[in-house]
């Protein structure tokens, strides 16, 4: 069994490791490795940030129209589509849309952890981790 810091901190290894591999080496099996990386870290981190919410019944409202996985993948998306921008590109004029897919698709993927926040009962209280 893995200790409960590595277990959590699984879904940002592989995100991160595939965004280096993408961004430091450059070449075509990098950047599929990369983007399998960060897909399957985006699909772990779905999964347990939808069991662990609190709003089960908001989720849907939340979405609109857009099918659940798409909703969920969103932010990665963005990311990952402004970081393979940024790399794929040789016009300089694209950096700043890369930039801000980047930084938008960093946002809401924040936004939508602070907001699903895992409950824990502790000795008749709620505990916020």
């Amino acid at each position: 069994m893995l200790p409960n810091r590595v277990y959590e901190g699984l879904p940002y290894i592989y995100i991160g490791t595939g965004v280096l591999a993408m961004s430091l080496l450059g070449n075509f099996v990098a950047v599929l490795s990369g983007l399998i990386l960060i897909v399957a870290g985006a699909l772990v981190w779905i999964l347990r940030s939808d069991h662990r919410r609190a709003d089960l019944r908001q989720s849907s409202a939340h979405r609109g129209s857009l099918p659940f996985w798409l909703y969920e993948m969103q932010p990665f998306i963005y990311a990952t589509g402004g970081l393979l921008l940024w790399q794929m590109s040789n016009n300089q004029y694209l950096y700043p849309s890369a930039l801000v897919l980047i930084v938008v698709g960093l946002q809401i993927w924040l936004m939508r952890n602070t907001q699903r926040k895992h409950q824990v009962p502790i000795r008749n209280k709620t505990v916020f981790r």
